[in-house]
């Protein structure tokens, strides 16, 4: 019943049974087979469904609470006594993307809470190529971020936790013929142009014989949301941030190249694999 309760949680957080099966990296029928496992289970019918949307009901919001509690008291059910509870201490320093920050990170450090309530836990913020040097350095135990275009040192270990497809975003009053069609007449707002993104992107497009007039370059995907909203422009980026928590802004075009996807990955010290405060940091991601 775990991963049901995990679909349910990610249907409702992207508000969509396809954004969720995109993110838990299901078919959308399999979302849709576990909602109903889930609801027939319970006895309770969770979301109000129509031709064009779901939307939770009162019953279905009355359980997702209990859903994010009960999946954060699972990430505790492996330790065996009170002390391994006590092995986990000190201070866990996790380096993390903007978009990792507003998205997986939040339910990640409440579960560590409860699996490791002696150990206090620190965010630093930062961009790939940052937070990398940083962890190099020792000044970070581990980072959640993009994986690398560039090769790691061999004390680097990489754990990969989930894959978002590209989007296309246009403004809503703006009419989309083709993808094509849309990137070459509008103006381009390009996602961090120093970046393995930017190497995706622009392989993406010299593999579709695409050629873009770029306008400015922005770091971060709830700016670039809001710009492509304001009419300045369309952008092609992840399918993640703070904006897909909500009904969208923009129009939301997603691509039939199933290829071009960004891997989120958690990075560590190869020393540091059996350090309970990792391994921690690993069970609460599920890896």
């Amino acid at each position: 019943m775990i991963k049901e309760l995990k679909t349910f949680v990610a249907v409702c957080e992207l508000d969509s049974f396809a954004a969720a099966a995109r993110q838990i990296n299901l078919t959308q029928s399999a979302v849709s087979a576990q909602i109903k496992t889930l609801e027939d289970s319970l006895g309770l019918s969770l979301f109000t469904r129509s031709a064009r949307a779901i939307t939770l009901n009162p019953q279905g919001s009355r359980i997702l609470p209990i859903a994010k509690e009960i999946l954060g008291l699972y990430a505790t059910m492996q330790l065996p006594s009170d002390t391994d509870i006590a092995s986990y201490y000190g201070q866990l320093k996790i380096g993390a993307i903007n978009s990792v920050q507003v998205g997986i990170l939040p339910e990640a450090l409440k579960a560590i809470s409860l699996l490791a309530p002696l150990m206090q836990t620190e965010i630093i913020p930062g961009r790939s190529t940052e937070l990398f040097e940083q962890l190099e350095v020792g000044s970070i135990d581990a980072a959640i971020t993009v994986q690398p275009a560039f090769t790691l040192p061999k004390d680097i270990v990489i754990d990969p936790i989930m894959t978002e497809p590209y989007v296309l975003i246009s403004p809503k009053k703006w009419p989309f013929y083709s993808l094509r069609q849309t990137l070459e007449q509008h103006p381009f707002i390009h996602y961090t142009l120093k970046s393995s993104a930017s190497a995706k992107i622009s392989k993406f497009f010299k593999q579709q014989d695409i050629k873009v007039n770029t306008i400015m370059e922005i770091n971060d995907l709830d700016a670039i949301v809001r710009m492509v909203e304001s009419g300045l422009g369309v952008a092609l980026i992840p399918y993640a941030g703070l904006w897909i928590r909500s009904p969208a802004p923009v129009q939301v075009h997603h691509l039939s190249d199933k290829s071009l996807v960004r891997e989120i990955v958690l990075a560590y010290r190869y020393v540091d694999r059996q350090q309970p405060k990792i391994n921690a940091l690993k069970q609460v991601l599920a890896l």
